[in-house]
């Protein structure tokens, strides 16, 4: 096989292993929370104090999505929902403690394990990576 077409493969490989993990039965190491719903924490801890429609935004999610994994983040406690104080018509988001500590930790291990990579490679190599990354997220958006 050309070393072209195993990057192909290997992009493949990629999309397909997020566009399965991204699922609500698939859950980040340990924690039982899924891929979306780290997503939906990490956006209520920016944008919560805003309502749905703007964690949605900075989730990068349909809105539906968002307003499922907030039901199952409320069911355990994670976040709480709370009308927003000056407009009736929206819903003001926070996480709570359980919800930040979990965010937290996760977060943490997600990024060891980045790191792991990251010390995997060569110097020079790394700036190429970022660049490589960036530009497989781009178009990966855009097939999608």
């Amino acid at each position: 096989m050309e070393l072209f077409d195993e990057f192909v493969d290997a992009v493949l490989d990629l999309m397909r292993t997020a566009r399965r993990t991204g699922g609500a039965a698939h859950t980040v190491r340990g924690d039982g929370v899924s891929v979306p719903q780290l997503v939906v924490l990490a956006a209520v801890e920016v944008a919560g104090g805003q309502g749905v429609t703007a964690v949605a935004e900075r989730a990068g999610l349909a809105q539906p999505t968002v307003t499922r994994a907030l039901a199952a983040l409320e069911r355990r406690s994670l976040v709480l929902r709370a009308p927003h104080a000056s407009d009736g018509r929206t819903t003001s988001l926070a996480l709570t403690l359980a919800g930040k500590t979990m965010l937290e930790e996760t977060m943490r291990n997600v990024v060891a394990r980045f790191g792991e990579v990251w010390e995997s490679l060569a110097e020079d190599q790394r700036e190429h990576a970022v660049r490589l990354v960036r530009s497989l997220a781009r178009v990966t958006a855009e097939l999608t």
